[in-house]
């Protein structure tokens, strides 16, 4: 080949090349990693969200990522410079890394937004004056009870107090029925369940000192009141063997109707209707103590990891904003899809505009788990509590329960160990 003939090849390679449609067309791909799998009928459906926002973005390519992440797994796919571009992180989890740096600051691509969200939720995502996620969807826990039972009962409404909750458990209980289900197995489940009876009773899990340290607060006449109520509610409202139950194992009990009430999320109710609705199912707000009623409550983030920059970055921030807009939060509600080839929502989303979304006019009783978002029970309310939670809170707690030891001694101990771990986490 002469290098006429060759000068021509090499004209018309480079012609057809810039004709490839690749080229003219060519896309930035970004993954979005979520918590369950990617193959699951909850992944199906955040992938048909995807869909939709890749039609309107057509420059875009997002694959979706499946699998559980936990904070460590977290840290190591960041420093190995191969995390995806967006990710799903649990509130906790994410407080906890953006103080190590591990995600992008945010704030100033969705300051704007901030006036869909609850205060207290948009919140969780600043550590130290910074956003560094955005809420997208979540829960808050609310009462679920049997209304069949109630009715049987004689009990015309659910309780709004805890005398009327105490009231209403114990006319339950009786001929191998329970009134209430509440978890006491040393778990994360016991954690918050007990919170939001801590919270109620007007205590706290910390509080702040003069000189800007966290020490443990629940130490109390109103701490322990809540907790001693919490057990006497358990004693005499619930299975037996409530001190080896989480949350799981509570669900299946509401369900063959062995308990009449519960502490759950919106899963609490579909999880019924799956059953082929065996029975009536109310939903209600969390019965208030003398401090009020608190929700527990478990929202995810999505957030961009450190180091992210230049058009991947500008694609993740346009997916973000797409995922928490009116459109992407009400394809939430479509629900994922049950083995009867029913859709049901597992996660709530978390915007405060969508009261007059289809769904929320068929299902009402929905709304709580969102309006439960005002006035949360966070069992994280700083990063540290973490550590007193695994390594000493529920466990003496479970003490407790199994009658191994006093609510005074527990939270005795519970203050002084606690503290030890809120001093050696100072940064």
């Amino acid at each position: 080949m002469n290098k006429t003939v060759l000068s021509i090849f090499l004209i018309l390679s480079a012609l057809l090349a810039s004709c490839n449609p690749d080229n003219i067309n060519s896309k930035t791909e970004i993954r979005m990693q979520i918590e369950w799998a990617e193959n699951s009928g909850r992944g199906e459906l955040i992938r048909s969200i995807l869909n939709d926002f890749q039609k309107e973005n057509p420059d875009i390519a997002v694959e979706l990522i499946g699998g559980t992440q936990n904070s460590q797994k977290t840290v190591m796919t960041i420093l190995s410079g191969k995390a995806p571009e967006v990710m799903q992180v649990a509130y906790r989890n994410l407080r906890e890394l953006a103080a190590q740096d591990a995600f992008e600051e945010v704030g100033k691509y969705f300051d704007q937004d901030k006036i869909f969200f609850n205060a207290n939720l948009w919140n969780l995502a600043v550590v130290e004056g910074k956003l560094y996620g955005i809420p997208w969807l979540g829960h808050s826990m609310q009462l679920i009870y049997n209304r069949d039972m109630f009715e049987k009962a004689g009990i015309k409404e659910p309780p709004k107090t805890w005398q009327e909750l105490y009231a209403d458990a114990f006319k339950l209980t009786g001929n191998g029925k329970y009134g209430i289900g509440l978890p006491g197995q040393q778990s994360n489940d016991l954690s918050w369940s007990l919170d939001m009876f801590i919270y109620a009773g007007g205590a706290k899990l910390v509080k702040k000192e003069p000189d800007g340290s966290y020490s443990v607060a629940l130490n109390t006449t109103e701490g322990r009141n809540a907790v001693q109520f919490y057990l006497k509610l358990m004693k005499e409202c619930a299975p037996p063997d409530s001190a080896e139950k989480t949350g799981k194992e509570i669900m299946d009990d509401f369900r063959n109707q062995k308990v009449a009430m519960e502490f759950q999320g919106p899963w609490g109710v579909t999880d019924i209707w799956k059953s082929g609705n065996p029975f009536r199912v109310g939903v209600a707000p969390i019965p208030a103590g003398p401090g009020g009623s608190f929700a527990e409550i478990g929202p995810y983030m999505l957030a961009i990891p450190a180091g992210v920059s230049g058009e991947k970055f500008n694609a993740a921030v346009k997916l973000i904003s797409f995922m928490i807009s009116r459109k992407g939060q009400e394809m939430i509600l479509t629900g994922e899809k049950g083995s009867d080839g029913k859709s049901y929502p597992f996660r709530i989303p978390v915007r405060n505009d969508l009261q007059d979304s289809e769904f929320f006019k068929a299902h009402h009783e929905f709304l709580l788990f969102v309006t439960g978002l005002n006035n949360p029970s966070i069992a994280t309310p700083i990063e540290a509590w973490n550590k007193v939670d695994v390594e000493v809170f529920r466990m003496n707690i479970n003490k407790c329960i199994t009658g191994q030891m006093s609510v005074d001694k527990a939270l005795d101990i519970i203050e002084k160990q606690g503290n030890k771990l809120l001093q050696s986490d100072k940064r």
